[in-house]
């Protein structure tokens, strides 16, 4: 790259040179120039792909809240449903404690109507043999 100056035009030495070149013979500024350009297409490049990558990881973020937002409910209602259920056992569990109690005071009621009435029919079958020896020795 070199750049040719005219020593006899003081002031308007580039204009000329540019404008007697062809544009390949362009000094180093215009490339220069070119070379902006080109980082700034690069870095725009980069830029859009950043903001795809920020914005798929911003949808999948969205997509796991949701999700979790979803398995909290299931949670909840399962939770509930635990406790309806945990409420009906206790019922059935109290409702089996008094057939259990009911069986047992029944049992308890049979055995002391058995051993009134074997009480009644020993206390008798004394009397009888009582009265059997009774009457035989009177006899």
């Amino acid at each position: 790259m070199h750049s040719t100056r005219l020593v006899t035009k003081p002031k308007n030495t580039w204009k000329d040179n540019s404008e007697e070149k062809p544009p390949s013979e362009l000094p180093a500024q215009t490339t220069e120039n070119n070379v902006p350009g080109v980082l700034y297409d690069l870095r725009k490049k980069k830029v859009v792909g950043l903001r795809k990558s920020s914005h798929d990881k911003d949808q999948s973020l969205k997509y796991k809240d949701e999700a979790i937002e979803m398995l909290a409910k299931k949670v909840e209602t399962l939770t509930m449903a635990m406790e309806v259920e945990a409420k009906k056992m206790i019922r059935e569990v109290a409702a089996i404690e008094k057939e259990v109690i009911a069986v047992h005071v029944n049992k308890a009621l049979d055995n002391r109507a058995k051993r009134s009435s074997s009480n009644t029919k020993n206390s008798s079958n004394t009397a009888q043999i009582l009265a059997v020896r009774a009457a035989g020795r009177n006899g």
